[in-house]
């Protein structure tokens, strides 16, 4: 019997190094250029890719880089495989953090930075198993594939132009990007705009939020200056204890709040900077887009304001995330993240919207339908059992998200780990870390489930 956690812990210095290497290297999307030869995603999130592949490819690990978009390494040369897919991109790092978001610092047995957790230190976990399986030179029924895909954090076209030269379907396998024990289904999620003329108000821009699937921990306003908006701001964030600043610039009155950042998936874990700032501009401003907002939007994380607000008892509520709002020459621009489960047909939800805000222009800029699996089925049951051996937590049963993983993209598939049960997370928010003990034990997990994947 081959002690999984033992090879990891042989390997453990090396696997923090190529880690902490691995999460210095910012990833953010800075653009998208289908034109820009092996850089679609801009020049940091390919250095990081590059970076990954040459690991793999000095290890002695089969490479493919798909102009830049995705990519795999590869483990055998057999017919079937077992298929894992991770990504290298990552959220903007935000305001707030208590050390270099990109300095990979180590501190109380815990590595700081964006992407330790979502999704650079679980991809590197599922790499380091590929490597143990490697190094012992076990005998596999199937080959095991790691695809890349570089921008999950916005709108999947790494991986949907991978499947487009590699289009096979593997017979089983995992997603390192969610929960323990396991997710066994996921909330539909999409990218709704809400568009329209801003009418008649003392607004002269608005900038909130930088992604959708962000609660946005930051709301800028710049108000014609028609009244105190100032003084009255001053006082407004003093008797909310809320964080911000006001001041005069060119004759105009610019009003800055912050919130707090959590994962879209998850509105009522954060505090939404636009939701803040909008709230002072309904008390104060009087516009025609402020009672709209006021009627529709305000502090509504379930979308009942809307009327497409949903509750099922197996997957959960619909929640409406209003992550980015931009308001420039007289026209507001909202991107709602607007997720649901079972019981929802989207094609409605967008024409009660349509009826609903009808001065508006409603745009689905991106949708994914919802995912669900049996759990009953051998491989959530395989992968259930290989958890519960290393951890022997059996209370924890797989369940259901909001949030959506690259399980979507591939069939016989279904996300598991890397975060543990019952431990704090900060994916998405400022001070993201990921727990050392707990990334070897992850590591051990992939492991024994992709030997064990691969041997059926």
């Amino acid at each position: 019997m081959i002690d999984f956690k033992e090879e990891v812990t042989k390997r453990k210095n090396d696997l923090i190094s190529d880690l902490q290497q691995l999460i210095r290297l910012k990833s953010e999307l800075t653009s998208f250029d289908p034109k820009r030869k092996n850089a679609p995603f801009g020049e940091d999130i390919q250095k990081a890719f590059e970076w990954f592949l040459s690991l793999a490819k000095k290890d002695g690990f089969d490479v493919v880089n798909v102009d830049g978009y995705g990519g795999h390494i590869q483990l055998g040369s057999q017919e079937t495989f077992v298929g894992s897919i991770g990504h290298l991109d990552v959220v903007p790092a935000g305001n707030g953090w208590k050390f270099d978001p990109y300095g990979a610092v180590i501190h109380d047995g815990k590595m700081y930075g964006r992407g330790t957790s979502d999704d650079k230190g679980p991809t590197m976990a599922v790499y380091y198993a590929m490597k143990i399986l490697k190094e012992l030179n076990l005998d596999l029924k199937h080959r095991i594939k790691l695809i890349i895909g570089n921008d999950e954090e916005t709108a999947w076209r790494g991986v949907d132009r991978y499947f487009e030269v590699y289009p096979e379907v593997p017979v089983s396998g995992f997603i390192p990007d969610a929960d323990f024990p396991l997710i066994y289904a996921e909330k539909g999620i999409s990218r709704i705009q809400v568009k329209g003329s801003l009418g008649n108000s003392d607004i002269i821009e608005f900038k909130g939020g930088s992604r959708d699937n962000m609660v946005p921990d930051f709301a800028k306003v710049i108000l014609k200056n028609h009244k105190p908006y100032d003084v009255l701001f001053h006082t407004y964030l003093k008797m909310n204890m809320y964080q911000g600043r006001a001041f005069i610039e060119n004759d105009t009155i610019i009003c800055e709040i912050h919130g707090k950042s959590a994962h879209g998936s998850l509105p009522h874990e954060g505090i939404n900077a636009i939701d803040l700032l909008m709230q002072f501009l309904i008390e104060q401003e009087k516009s025609d887009f402020s009672k709209l907002y006021d009627t529709y939007f305000i502090h509504d994380l379930y979308g009942k304001k809307l009327g497409i607000y949903h509750d099922d008892e197996e997957m959960g509520p619909t929640t409406n995330n209003i992550g980015v709002m931009t308001i420039n020459e007289n026209a507001y621009d909202i991107s709602l993240n607007y997720r649901y489960p079972h019981g929802i047909i989207f094609e409605d939800v967008i024409q009660t919207l349509k009826m609903t805000l009808t001065s508006s222009t409603i745009e689905v800029d991106h949708h994914k339908a919802l995912l669900y699996n049996d759990p009953k089925s051998p491989l959530i049951e395989t992968l259930t059992s290989v958890y519960q051996k290393y951890t022997n937590d059996t209370e924890n049963q797989p369940f259901s998200i909001g949030g959506g993983t690259f399980a979507r993209s591939m069939p016989n598939v279904v996300a598991f780990g890397a975060h543990f049960p019952n431990t704090p997370t900060y994916i998405h928010q400022p001070n993201e870390y990921i727990d050392i003990e707990e990334l070897v034990l992850a590591t051990a997990i992939y492991a024994e489930a992709l030997y064990k994947l691969a041997t059926q």
